[in-house]
């Protein structure tokens, strides 16, 4: 789960706790909470919004977007180990069918 927040972070950075919460489908109430875990942890830096004083902007910090880089590795050595018995087609094939699966779900849960 703050692995996807960190991607989201970093991609749309700055960004509310409220949306944040939006994207991720987490309850705000649990969202502060999990962004005071990553504030301590350095991984984020919390600032007041300057247009809306009750919210605050969310950026990564130095040591967060390290983490990020260091987990995207390791994510892709796991996922070549994982599809090593996959040809590049059947890979291509599996991405397509799980994409479709994807939009499916996503159709099927409606507008958030």
């Amino acid at each position: 789960m703050h692995f996807g927040m960190l991607t989201i972070i970093e991609a749309e950075e700055p960004m509310s706790q409220q949306e944040l919460s939006r994207r991720t489908g987490v309850d705000p109430s649990t969202m502060v909470a999990r962004m005071d875990l990553l504030d301590e942890q350095g991984l984020v830096e919390r600032a007041r919004c300057v247009a809306d004083r009750r919210s605050y902007d969310i950026r990564l910090s130095a040591t967060g977007r390290t983490l990020l880089t260091k987990l995207r590795a390791q994510g892709e050595e796991h996922g070549a180990r994982f599809f090593a018995a996959l040809t590049p087609s059947e890979r291509r094939q599996l991405h397509e069918l799980l994409a479709k699966l994807a939009v499916s779900i996503d159709e099927a849960a409606g507008p958030r």
